[in-house]
């Protein structure tokens, strides 16, 4: 199990809002200002404080880890961040809008959260999963072309999408959606792999980990490295 209260510190240093990614739970949501918004496994707020800036929103954030949200915490003074489990929402049925990024393959029972958020949206509220898929998993641009050793370990913890479709529509969610998002951009400094800020590079062996760095160097010095991000975004509304 990875504890995230001790690497806390290169998650807020190195991982970024995907563009692409924002802009869908953005747009797709229908989210505005008189909206409330609740980010589940918001880590240190990225993507929470990104909706509130683009909206307006009445937003919310919670996550397991006190550190992370210490975190979070120092960046707003606005958004509510609140310790608390994915699958034991402690909020009341207030939300037009519940989202994840990157959380849903941490949890043994997404059931669990699917049935809380559908219980804490208000009637035609909206939920998204921002996850990936196996394919993605495979293809991913550079971890599984440096750290082919994380399709392995990734593939036994996240949940297939067909597995998270079951669940959501056994929660009571409608109208389920996917769209899959990607951007493309040049990699000139690799301190965030060093620093492990991807959590599958926390399961893998010291030495694939080593070789993935040493060959990253090496190809950093012909010139930067294509990454290419990519998500998959499963949606579901409450009716």
């Amino acid at each position: 199990m990875i504890d995230y209260d001790r690497f806390a510190a290169e998650y807020a240093q190195h991982r970024k809002v995907h563009p692409e990614v924002l802009k869908r739970l953005y747009h797709d949501s229908g989210i505005d200002m008189d909206s409330i918004v609740l980010e589940v496994g918001c880590g240190t707020g990225n993507y929470i404080l990104a909706i509130e800036g683009l909206t307006g929103s009445q937003c919310w954030g919670t996550d397991p880890s006190d550190i992370m949200l210490e975190k979070a915490r120092s960046r707003s003074d606005t958004v509510v961040f609140q310790r608390g489990l994915a699958e034991r929402l402690d909020f009341p049925m207030v939300f037009d809008f519940v989202f994840s990024v990157d959380v849903i393959h941490h949890l043994k029972k997404p059931l669990a959260y699917f049935e809380e958020a559908y219980r804490v949206l208000k009637s035609y509220g909206k939920l998204c999963t921002v996850t990936d898929s196996e394919e993605i998993i495979r293809s991913r641009e550079p971890l599984a072309v440096y750290f082919p050793e994380t399709i392995k370990a990734d593939l036994k913890r996240y949940h297939p999408i067909s597995d998270l479709r079951e669940a959501m529509e056994t929660a009571g969610f409608v109208k389920l959606a996917e769209t899959t998002v990607e951007f493309t951009y040049l990699l000139t400094d690799i301190q965030a792999y060093k620093d492990k800020a991807f959590s599958c590079l926390h399961l893998i062996s010291k030495e694939a980990f080593q070789r993935g760095i040493a060959e990253m160097e090496q190809d950093l010095e012909a010139g930067p490295i294509q990454c290419t991000p990519r998500y998959l975004l499963l949606w579901g509304t409450k009716i």
